[in-house]
């Protein structure tokens, strides 16, 4: 994708983006939502490299990544010059940027989960942090063209089960009294359109794939009764709002991050434990605009 001055949204990242992550001693850390590059870029180990180090020597901060379907289960379509088995990929991304817990602060009170090493939590500021490796496609259930659709069902099934248990944890740790919050970050937009006529939160209740994690993030937000964020990527749209019945869970919100080919910024997030109306306040890190309550899937 090329913006109004011609330049690259990878050319915006190093230019515009890094730099300012890197130069604002108020960011402590940086929250990757998934698709590292498009799959004929981001489905090979020299790409993810090449990330890692540039997360490293240009951001100079942790980068906390989840996955997405750019990474691997894309990497098997048949218009790509090289397809690769998405399961090869995902061991890939494991290996080259999981293979260790990351070394932070250990006020940060950093877990790795170890069944799924690319879930992680941790703490910041009275804040709880947890991502969830949640892609599209089903959750990589749809689309398999070069594994064996069975296996592929089979492990989709147990990370399933393994997400639902980091979630789960992350909440059990956010009771803490020193918590005032809970953000969770995941690649999938659990409320793409999907061509029905029913509000927002009906769209991921009629995916069987991603049901059972929004019902259970509007559980655990009910019972916490403390300020609950999702953040998400994905999809075009970019919005702050709340799909998840008020009613039931007033203090959970959603954000459909920027960088994903339409809105090419990133989100600087701050909290205000004072602030019961809106805890959560959001900006463009190069637009310093808030995003819209809205959300446009329009191209």
């Amino acid at each position: 994708m090329k913006l109004a001055d011609g330049r690259t949204d990878e050319q915006v990242l190093i230019e515009d983006i890094a730099p300012k992550f890197r130069e604002n001693d108020d960011i402590p850390f940086v929250i990757h939502l998934g698709d590292l590059g498009r799959p004929q870029e981001a489905c090979s180990d020299a790409w993810l490299e090449k990330s890692q180090t540039f997360w490293k020597n240009e951001i100079v901060k942790p980068v906390f990544y989840t996955p997405g379907d750019n990474d691997w289960t894309d990497c098997d379509r048949e218009n790509l010059k090289v397809r690769q088995s998405e399961l090869e990929r995902l061991n890939a991304i494991r290996r080259v940027l999981f293979s260790q817990p990351k070394s932070v602060n250990p006020e940060w009170r950093y877990e790795q989960q170890s069944s799924l090493p690319e879930n992680e939590t941790w703490f910041y500021k009275g804040v709880r942090f947890v991502t969830q490796h949640i892609v599209s496609t089903d959750n990589g259930r749809t689309e398999i063209f070069l594994d064996d659709p069975q296996t592929v069902e089979k492990l989709t099934d147990a990370r399933d089960k393994e997400n639902e248990i980091w979630l789960d944890h992350a909440f059990d740790l956010a009771k803490n009294s020193d918590t005032s919050a809970i953000v969770v970050a995941t690649q999938l937009d659990p409320f793409a359109p999907d061509g029905s006529t029913g509000d927002v939160y009906s769209r991921c209740l009629n995916n069987h794939a991603y049901k059972g994690f929004c019902e259970q993030l509007e559980t655990l937000a009910a019972k916490l009764d403390k300020p609950v964020l999702l953040l998400h990527g994905d999809t075009n749209a970019y919005c702050f709002d709340q799909p998840f019945p008020v009613a039931k869970t007033p203090k959970l919100w959603r954000l459909n991050a920027p960088g994903d080919f339409k809105v090419i910024d990133a989100s600087l997030i701050s909290f205000d434990p004072t602030s019961s109306a809106q805890p959560f306040k959001v900006t463009g890190l190069l637009s310093g605009q808030v995003p819209p309550q809205v959300c446009d899937y329009s191209r």
